[in-house]
């Protein structure tokens, strides 16, 4: 998706929170603020992998399973804002990504509930434990379809991901890979939901078993 289609979809995503027409220009400015915000964050020139084009791709598979969500709404605002604070010298990225939604969620007008659901979801994109909810489940797999790209795209993104971690000296930055995927790779399942496991668990064990048996270079995270 090209960004001028990535604002459209933003403004048609988030337009329904501001109800009152009178309220109508204030909410449209709001969020076209709110908008330049996560595109000047995801654009930066520390982002290499997690930056807009994964915020796109992640669009695109939802836009694939928006069917078997039960709160979609929250599950694309996770999706928009669960990468938006992103330093690989950090270790609470999703936490501080959760925070800017819920300002953001609740200057246009999103209940407190929403925002505890969009928050929630975006946590579940640490990767550190089972999701309680199907639509988490959903989250987490969306994040992760990148591991079962074809070889040479999972690769790319792989020195993509290396190049936001410069500041680790690679023996460090090899045992964080295989230890993250590796820890993946020992799941009964990469992928928690059906759909996914289907259509991405054989081509993504691959594409880890290449990357820890040191084939190629990719985190996730």
């Amino acid at each position: 998706m090209q960004l001028d289609e990535l604002r459209r979809r933003w403004h048609e995503t988030f337009r329904g929170f501001a109800t009152a027409p009178e309220a109508a220009h204030a909410a449209r400015a709001a969020r076209e603020e709110i908008f330049a915000q996560l595109a000047a964050a995801y654009t930066a020139p520390a982002r290499h992998y997690h930056d807009i084009r994964h915020v796109a791709d992640c669009l695109r598979e939802f836009d694939g399973v928006m069917h078997l969500a039960e709160d979609p709404a929250a599950l694309e605002s996770a999706i928009w804002f669960h990468d938006v604070v992103y330093d690989g010298r950090q270790t609470d990225n999703e936490e501080q990504s959760a925070d800017v939604a819920a300002t953001a969620l609740r200057r246009m007008g999103a209940s407190d509930a929403f925002i505890d659901e969009v928050q929630q979801l975006i946590l579940f994109t640490r990767h550190d434990r089972e999701p309680e909810t199907p639509d988490g489940k959903l989250m987490v797999d969306i994040d992760l379809s990148s591991l079962a790209l074809a070889p040479e795209r999972f690769d790319e993104n792989g020195r993509k991901i290396r190049r936001e971690y410069l500041h680790v000296p690679e023996d460090a930055f090899v045992r964080g890979r295989n230890d993250m995927l590796g820890r993946l790779l020992r799941r009964p399942r990469i992928y928690y939901t059906d759909v996914f496991h289907d259509r991405c668990e054989g081509r993504a064990r691959e594409n880890l078993g290449r990357a820890v048996g040191g084939g190629s270079v990719g985190m996730t995270r």
